[in-house]
């Protein structure tokens, strides 16, 4: 099996594109992205544990590698690589995720 998701950053608009596939107890990770911070990410995250997915923030792969390629902190890239992982390994509902800012509506 294999999962596929596109991640829409926001501002910068660069394109990303991520693929996840099964190995037994762990998931390769392809990533393709116009985002030079992101395929750096991708140079070190390539394959993941189920212990590697389940680690805290600032001991998870993904958050390390996402900080030395000096990604911006709000980028939503990494919580998409560990989401896709989950979600191939049968750990997480295929469901997206969404931050969606309310405006308020204009007055007449």
């Amino acid at each position: 099996m294999t999962t596929k998701v596109r991640v829409d950053p926001g501002a910068c608009q660069n394109k990303v594109f991520i693929e996840a596939k099964e190995n037994g107890s762990t998931v390769t990770i392809n990533i393709e992205s116009d985002c030079p911070s992101v395929i750096r990410i991708s140079e070190k995250v390539k394959e993941m544990s189920l212990f590697d997915i389940i680690r805290r923030m600032d001991d998870n792969i993904v958050y390390k590698a996402a900080s030395e390629a000096r990604l911006h902190p709000t980028c939503a890239v990494p919580c998409a690589i560990l989401k896709i992982a989950e979600a191939e390994l049968g750990l997480a509902v295929k469901k997206d995720v969404k931050i969606l800012f309310q405006r308020e509506k204009e007055k007449s």
